[in-house]
C-alpha cells in the first residue's frame, strides 16, 4: 500500500509540465483547488500509513519472543489496533481516487507517461485500488502491490499515443488482465482482521525486512514536499479562493 501512495505522488510531481503555460482562467483555478485537496488528503494518507507501520514494528518486536519460544502470541490485540487505521486509510484513498477521476483537471493536464503509471492503480472501471478496497472492507490489511509490481505494470501498459483518449480500451484490457493475476497474491498476503499467530508474524517480519516501509515513507515525504512546491510556485491563494467561492455559490443555488 505504501508503494501506491508513492507512485501517486511521483506521477503527480512529474506530470505537470504545462502548468506555467496555462492561462489565468477557470480551468487553471480548478486545477489549483484539486491539487490543494490532493496534497491535504495525501498528507493524511501519510500520517495513517506511518501509524500502521509503527504498529507493525511494535508487533514484530514484542511478539518475536513468543514465536521464538514456540508459542503463538499476538491474538486479537494488534489487529484491533490497526482496524480503525485501515478504515481511515480506505476512506482517504477513496477520496484521492475521486479527485483523480478521469474528468478532473489534474488528469486532463498530466503527461501521458505519468498518466500511464496511474492507469493500473486508478483504472476507469476497475483498478488496483478497487481490489484493495474489497480487502480493506472486511478489515484485512493488504500489503500489496509492491513497487516491482507497479513498475512492471507501467512497462506493460500500452502507451497513450498523441491525441488518444484517456482510458483507451487497450489500456483497460491490459489493466484487467494484470489485476486478475495479482489479486490472489494480495488476498493471500493480507494481514487478517482476526487473531494474528506465527504465520502472520512471519509475513510482517518479511514485509518490514524486504519492503523497508520506513525508507519509503522518507522518499514519499520528499516527493510530497516537491508537490507542495509546485502548488506554491504556480498558484496563488487568490486562484484557489476564487474557485472555491464559485463552487460555494453553485451549491447555494441548488
Amino acid at each position: 500500500m505504501i508503494e501506491i501512495i508513492k507512485t501517486l505522488i511521483d506521477a503527480l510531481v512529474n506530470g505537470f509540465p504545462g502548468i506555467r503555460g496555462m492561462r489565468e482562467d477557470k480551468r487553471r483555478r480548478q486545477l489549483g483547488v484539486e491539487l490543494f485537496l490532493l496534497c491535504t488528503h495525501i498528507n493524511q494518507l501519510m500520517v495513517t500509513a506511518e501509524e500502521i507501520i509503527q504498529h507493525l514494528e511494535n508487533y514484530a518486536a514484542s511478539i518475536g519472543r513468543y514465536t521464538n519460544d514456540g508459542t503463538e502470541g499476538g491474538g486479537l490485540e494488534y489487529p484491533r489496533r490497526v482496524r480503525h487505521l485501515i478504515e481511515r486509510q480506505r476512506d482517504d484513498l477513496l477520496y484521492v481516487r475521486l479527485l483523480l477521476d478521469s474528468r478532473s483537471a489534474v488528469v486532463q493536464i498530466i503527461e501521458p507517461e505519468a498518466y500511464n503509471r496511474l492507469v493500473p492503480l486508478l483504472g476507469v472501471k476497475q483498478g488496483a485500488l478497487d481490489t484493495l478496497f474489497a480487502i480493506m472492507y472486511v478489515g484485512d490489511l493488504p500489503l500489496g502491490p509492491s513497487q516491482a509490481e507497479i513498475d512492471a505494470w507501467a512497462s506493460r501498459i500500452p502507451p497513450l499515443r498523441e491525441g488518444q483518449a484517456r482510458g483507451a480500451s487497450q489500456n483497460l484490457w491490459a489493466v484487467d488482465r494484470l489485476l486478475r493475476e495479482a489479486e490472489r497474491r494480495w488476498r493471500d498476503n493480507a494481514l487478517p482482521h482476526d487473531s494474528w499467530g506465527r504465520d502472520v508474524y512471519a509475513i510482517v517480519v518479511r514485509y518490514l525486512d524486504e519492503r523497508q516501509p520506513r525508507r519509503q515513507l522518507e522518499e514519499i515525504r520528499s516527493s510530497l514536499s516537491m508537490l507542495r512546491s509546485t502548488l506554491l510556485e504556480n498558484f496563488t491563494i487568490a486562484d484557489v479562493l476564487v474557485e472555491v467561492g464559485e463552487r460555494g455559490r453553485g451549491i447555494s443555488r441548488l
